[in-house]
């Protein structure tokens, strides 16, 4: 395995399954050494301040894998609320929308938010390569 700096991952979906499913695919190919897992918006909030409050450090997660269609809050919804709370830290991340459906790009853009990419669900090892290859320069053989 080469040596370099792998990102803490926090992967926000509703879905238990298609969490396991995320979770192990980010563990076998060996993307990060923690994998932190939300079920909605606000758990995700929840643990971005509590382990964001000193951005510098290694607890604070660089990538987020976030539905779109979660319960309480959408993704937009959860990603207005963060950059509310904190207006500096969205710039430190790597946001990647999960969807089901393919969204339109600039329905994002519209909102003005912070989001790096969008995918269309399921997660594969082929998307996760390119994410690291294209925002952390790094690739995975």
């Amino acid at each position: 395995m080469p040596q370099y700096q792998r990102p803490t991952v926090l992967l926000v979906d509703d879905d238990a399954a298609t969490n396991y499913y995320n979770q192990r695919l980010l563990q076998r190919m060996q993307v990060s050494q923690e994998v932190l897992v939300a079920s909605n918006a606000d758990d995700a909030l929840a643990v971005l301040n509590a382990r964001c409050a000193h951005p510098e450090t290694a607890e604070c997660p660089t990538l987020i894998l976030l539905d779109f269609n979660l319960p309480l809050r959408n993704g937009f919804e959860f990603l207005h609320a963060f950059t509310r709370l904190h207006p500096a830290l969205p710039q430190a991340f790597v946001v990647v929308l999960l969807s089901a459906l393919p969204l339109a790009p600039d329905l994002v853009e519209a909102q003005h938010l912070p989001v790096t990419a969008m995918l269309t669900k399921p997660l594969t090892a082929e998307a996760v390569n390119s994410l690291l290859h294209n925002y952390f320069a790094v690739a995975i053989p």
